[in-house]
């Protein structure tokens, strides 16, 4: 989780300024209607918005005086989890799939953030600073009972589930952040791998690797690699290495592709690759771009472009980069997430 850095980066002025895509570019090919849930304040207002793939037609879900952001579905697509300051502090809140019916789930938890819903829908994850430190803790869908899972005197943050929803990677600080797995009741936590550094842990779809990030061997700088999920057969993916690039990798939902970040002339770009580290490629150009998400077909990648003097705006192409449309703008940093099948 390095927003700060990206933040920095926008700030610094450390990306391009060459002119926009065209606006009028055909639509990802899609076969249903497909749908991602974002939030964004292009209204004055942080709101949490359903957004059409095909068309870019926009829907204010929570339209509350309040900041919603942090939107995640629930397995089914029935239900949407986001954090909302409607009670006065951050917490998590429940609604339908079209809005309606809030509800609050946690109460006086200290601040939510980096919400991941089970694959059974019991549970949600979520990183929370009340222990002092960022901590991950757990909640219960039907009751609001919430466990804390991690108790360190740093931080640990970006829980993941695993995809049989038996276990969570994280990332843990030490002087330098490494990825662990432990179970769901936050018991037998391992480290993956001797070397500290991992960040950005997403399982594959079959649950039997993590891809993560790591500034590990030389020369320094991040790196992708892959690693079983026992912590065996660790390997670099990328071969090149930099401050900011090798960042945020996702699996395609067929596990044979992964998205990343990298830079290109200082710039945060998006590339795919195999699984295996091979046939990279570039789908993005100019300006930054960062937190790529896939759709459930697998036909179309979601990410957020940052552009100099304009607010962050959500775009999506098809997973060759073809076919880029722009979506909704100033969106907040959470990548935004497609309704499941």
């Amino acid at each position: 989780m390095r927003p700060v850095l990206l933040f920095a980066m926008l700030c610094a002025g450390l990306f391009a300024t060459s002119t926009n895509l065209t606006t009028a570019a055909p639509a990802p090919k899609a076969g249903l209607p497909r749908v991602l849930v974002v939030s964004s304040n292009k209204d004055g207002n942080w709101e949490v918005y359903l957004v059409q793939a095909s068309t870019a037609e926009a829907k204010n879900l929570t339209k509350h005086k309040s900041a919603d952001t942090d939107p995640i579905w629930s397995p089914d697509g029935k239900r949407i989890a986001f954090v909302s300051n409607r009670e006065g502090a951050p917490d998590i809140w429940l609604m339908n799939a079209d809005g309606t019916e809030p509800e609050q789930l946690t109460k006086k938890s200290g601040g939510c953030a980096n919400l991941r819903w089970s694959r059974d829908g019991k549970l949600i994850a979520f990183v929370s600073p009340k222990a002092g430190a960022d901590q991950i803790h757990t909640v219960e869908v039907a009751t609001g009972k919430i466990k804390q899972l991690t108790n360190t005197p740093t931080a640990n943050r970006q829980p993941a589930w695993s995809p049989d929803g038996k276990k969570l990677s994280y990332s843990s600080y030490a002087g330098r952040y490494s990825t662990y797995t432990m179970n769901a009741d936050g018991t037998e936590k391992k480290k993956l791998n001797d070397v500290n550094g991992g960040l950005d842990a997403a399982w594959s779809p079959d649950g039997r690797q993590l891809a993560f990030t790591a500034i590990i061997g030389q020369p320094q700088g991040w790196k992708v690699f892959t690693i079983n999920a026992d912590g065996k057969n660790q390997k670099q993916l990328t071969k090149t290495t930099n401050a900011y690039g090798n960042v945020y990798p996702q699996w395609s939902p067929d596990g044979s592709k992964i998205s990343y970040g990298d830079l290109v002339d200082n710039v945060l770009q998006v590339a795919v690759m195999n699984s295996d580290g091979t046939g990279s490629k570039f789908i993005t150009s100019s300006h930054l771009h960062s937190y790529t998400r896939w759709s459930p077909d697998g036909k179309s990648i979601s990410y957020t472009r940052f552009a100099k003097g304009k607010a962050a705006a959500l775009f999506v192409t098809d997973a060759d980069g073809e076919n880029t449309k722009e979506l909704i703008t100033n969106v907040g940093l959470p990548a935004a997430e497609w309704k499941p099948k």
